[in-house]
């Protein structure tokens, strides 16, 4: 232990985790989490935080609402009002949180508590397309009625998640071909032996795929391409919302859709968990938070 207080606040089973890693090296304080981690203080009430906080650690807060009487985060079948956790922290204590909008960036940094999105670190993102893929593996066992063995598959997008589902549906012998935009990225994936498609020809060649695996984050496949999906194909949405599909068209239609989001946390809690932890202590060294080396 280096002295240095964290204080975690809700998540999922992937906080739980990430809190039993960071005990390892910190004094760790846990409130309003799903179950309690090994080697942390856990609190029910933040008014039973023992002393201030070095740091503090949030999860994600997509759900935040902001009002006349403040911001509030869902926890679990609480609501904690974001203000009240001002006074828990030491002067100058970092805040951590995934994915935050501007308005819950500037509650704290005008506090005087510089904020950092882990979510958005290139270690984590790079970390996250290994449990995605799983994920899109399991899914696509799970709702097609074929192996994937043989199967034909394409991914749409050749980035860190679309290359992490290529490789890993090419390794258990699927057919895999890669839709990509630019010159340079279909170089990419047929040096790695993946047949790639221009997304401006995807309407012509859509219909010869088994399992079709969205990575891009915008809307990429509707209506028209749809409509020329070969029978009983299934689309896996790894997009974060909306996603990449029309998915009124493909009901409408009766294409089957999985959005898969947070596929990390569902499929690989435990390793998921470390990430974050790893990418924590990232941020904490970066902003001289104590000795965590």
């Amino acid at each position: 232990m280096n002295g240095i207080n964290i204080l975690v606040l809700g998540g999922d089973a992937r906080a739980i985790y990430m809190c039993e890693q960071l005990a390892e090296s910190f004094n760790v304080t846990a409130c309003k989490l799903p179950a309690r981690p090994e080697g942390a203080a856990v609190i029910s009430r933040l008014e039973d935080m023992p002393s201030k906080a070095d740091a503090l650690i949030l999860p994600m807060l997509t759900g935040v609402r902001h009002t006349a009487d403040g911001s509030f985060l869902p926890c679990g079948l609480e609501v904690i009002c974001l203000e009240r956790l001002l006074p828990l922290l030491c002067e100058g204590a970092p805040v951590l949180g995934g994915l935050a909008d501007s308005g819950t960036v500037s509650l704290f940094e005008s506090a005087g508590h510089p904020f950092a999105d882990y979510f958005k670190r290139r270690e984590l993102t790079v970390r996250n397309c290994i449990p995605t893929a799983e994920g899109a593996l399991m899914i696509a066992m799970q709702e097609q009625a074929q192996t994937v063995f043989g199967s034909s598959v394409l991914a749409i997008g050749f980035g860190n998640v679309g290359r992490a589902v290529a490789r890993l549906f090419s390794a258990v012998g699927a057919k895999v071909s890669c839709a990509v935009r630019r010159p340079d990225a279909a170089a990419e994936a047929e040096s790695e032996g993946f047949a790639p498609v221009v997304m401006s020809q995807l309407a012509e060649s859509i219909s010869r795929f088994d399992t079709v695996i969205n990575t891009a984050p915008a809307l990429v496949i509707d209506e028209p391409l749809l409509k020329n999906m070969k029978p009983k194909a299934l689309i896996i949405d790894l997009a974060s919302r909306p996603g990449g599909v029309d998915k009124a068209a493909a009901e409408a239609l009766g294409v089957r859709l999985v959005h898969a989001l947070a596929l990390p946390g569902r499929v690989a809690p435990v390793t998921a968990g470390r990430y974050i932890a790893e990418t924590v202590t990232d941020i904490l060294t970066e902003r001289g938070v104590g000795n965590v080396t």
